[in-house]
């Protein structure tokens, strides 16, 4: 391919995804933990102080946050922001009611802070694309770079979550570039290899704390590196690769202490047993014997925000959350949750093209195998870790194994041969179906607009069927509200009862909608109802169920009540 013609194509893709993301964006309110992340990030730039939703580490907060620096923001802080700074406390109420008022009660302009707050993170989703294209080119071609871009650029679940103020999108590209330096190191073990995979192991570990499950791939595809595919390594590997891990550890524990601001705050005495107030799921419950491990340690654990988010985080895992999957609710999760939402939120070309791979995978292999490896084995090692969480959100805790999936299927385009003028009718069956293929994953992405949160493939029945199988940021997550007061608008809807506690009561009141709330035992009302699918498909809500009903969008539902 001409490298004209590759540059011109290379930056209609770019374009041509950044214009879906920035507009679908400006299409969508704020998604429930948004406001968080970016009053979080703000305040850690403004007031270097971490109090604020320790549950994520600094580096994105403040990327995102970064945009506000040269804008007049206004902030009020009082009581809570207080009460948030008590170390031994979760202070995510406190969190919340303050930047639900940053947003919408202290003067600022929210869609204005959405915008820049979200733009960085759409520059990250292009990076991530170049990235996969990069590494695509390299292994296996430019037909093969090019493919892994569009499957990236133009992957619903990117353009969904690429385009919020989320930590989703920014660990899975730290990751996919992590591995990528780390196999670098593997097979070329310089000190500059080194310093970049210690840097790349920062980035993660700064932006997101399950990023962690990166430290057992290292140190997995260190071991095949070894025993495998270097085994004259075996005599000195100590040095070698042990060395290395225990290097890119120091380097990112510094990377991350420098998004801390270098503070060495550490936990505060405690005046009482530790133990009894951490609790992390059933059968995970601290032992008493922790208290004094903890207080012989207490001086080394800074910054003491870290250690504190890894804790919450770790909670949160064990502990689980309510969530929903083909027509059931639990606390506790399946550990088939996220291989049926890979099945139905992914579209159906990737599995094609996966069984492609597969069924000329030696065809169109690598030279180097273990240069396969990379991209084998963390996807696989990330997907078995999450069959164990309790805490099933959606396939956003996911998105890290998808660009090592991208590049992997990316070679299948190097089985055939495009030449049509003078192929016979049977040689040319396979590469055109393979562009139909290409043709129907981009339509995927044309169509879902802008509710690419809500993208399900054709085995759900598309976005509006997407209720029955899977709810909270799959599909619904508090962005409805710009769609919700134009559907009342338009249909003259003076008030309406409402379920939609994503954002808040202020943050829809803020946009004009007259509403009541809508509680469990309100079973008597009449008139219509709006309620959105996460709420709808609690027990708590099942009731309305029994009313008809009109789908607004795919995640909101209006019942008329007699």
């Amino acid at each position: 391919m001409k490298k004209n013609l590759l540059k011109i194509l290379l930056v209609v893709l770019f374009v041509s995804s950044f214009i879906l993301m920035i507009f679908s964006a400006k299409l969508d309110s704020q998604t429930t933990d948004e406001a968080i992340h970016l009053f979080s990030g703000y305040t850690y730039l403004t007031k270097g102080d971490f109090r604020l939703d320790p549950e994520h580490p600094p580096l994105l907060k403040e990327l995102a946050a970064l945009t506000l620096l040269a804008q007049k923001v206004n902030i009020q802080l009082g009581t809570k922001w207080q009460k948030a700074g008590e170390f031994y406390y979760d202070s995510w109420q406190e969190a919340r009611i303050l930047s639900e008022k940053f947003f919408y009660t202290w003067g600022n302009n929210p869609d204005q802070l959405l915008f820049w707050g979200r733009l960085p993170f759409i520059m990250l989703t292009l990076l991530l694309g170049f990235l996969v294209f990069y590494w695509a080119k390299k292994l296996y071609g430019t037909k093969s770079g090019i493919l892994a871009a569009i499957l990236t650029l133009f992957f619903p679940n990117f353009l969904a979550h690429g385009r919020l103020i989320n930590t989703d999108l920014g660990v899975t590209l730290f990751i996919f570039l992590t591995i990528f330096l780390w196999g670098n190191f593997l097979k070329k073990p310089t000190y500059l290899n080194l310093l970049l995979s210690g840097l790349g192991l920062g980035l993660v570990l700064s932006s997101k704390f399950t990023g962690i499950l990166i430290v057992p791939i290292l140190i997995i595809l260190t071991l095949i590196k070894i025993f495998w595919f270097d085994p004259a390594a075996k005599h000195n590997w100590w040095l070698k690769y042990l060395g290395g891990l225990i290097g890119i550890k120091i380097i990112a524990f510094v990377m991350i202490w420098c998004t801390y601001g270098f503070s060495t705050t550490t936990p505060p005495v405690l005046l009482g047993s530790l133990s009894q107030n951490i609790y992390l799921g059933t059968g995970f419950n601290v032992p008493a014997t922790f208290d004094a491990f903890f207080a012989k340690i207490r001086f080394l654990l800074f910054p003491a925000d870290f250690y504190k988010g890894l804790i919450l985080i770790l909670r949160h895992s064990l502990g689980g959350h309510a969530s929903f999957l083909l027509g059931a609710n639990s606390n506790t999760g399946w550990w088939y949750y996220f291989p049926i939402a890979i099945f139905y939120k992914t579209p159906i070309p990737i599995f094609i093209f996966l069984i492609l791979t597969m069924v000329y995978f030696k065809k169109i292999r690598a030279k180097n195998l273990f240069d396969e490896m990379l991209l084998i084995v963390p996807p696989l090692i990330y997907l078995i870790f999450s069959l164990f969480s309790k805490a099933d959100l959606g396939v956003r805790h996911i998105l890290p194994i998808f660009p090592f999936v991208f590049v992997f299927v990316s070679k299948s385009i190097n089985a055939f041969e495009f030449k049509f003028k003078k192929s016979s009718l049977k040689t040319k069956l396979m590469p055109t179906i393979f562009i139909i293929l290409v043709i129907w994953y981009l339509l995927s992405a044309i169509f879902s607009f802008p509710n690419y949160l809500a993208y399900f493939n054709e085995f759900a029945g598309g976005s509006k069927g997407g209720y029955k199988i899977l709810t909270d940021s799959n599909l619904d997550w508090g962005q409805d509200i710009y769609r919700l007061k134009d559907y009342l608008d338009e249909h003259q809807i003076k008030k309406v009862y409402l379920v939609y506690p994503w954002d808040g009561d202020v943050a829809i009141k803020y946009y004009g909608i007259d509403f009541q709330p809508l509680y469990p035992e309100d079973t008597k009302v009449s008139g219509p109802v709006v309620a959105s699918v996460t709420y709808l498909q609690m027990e708590a809500y099942s009731w309305l169920k029994q009313y008809p009903f009109e789908q607004i969008t795919p995640g909101l539902f209006v019942f008329q009540l007699p």
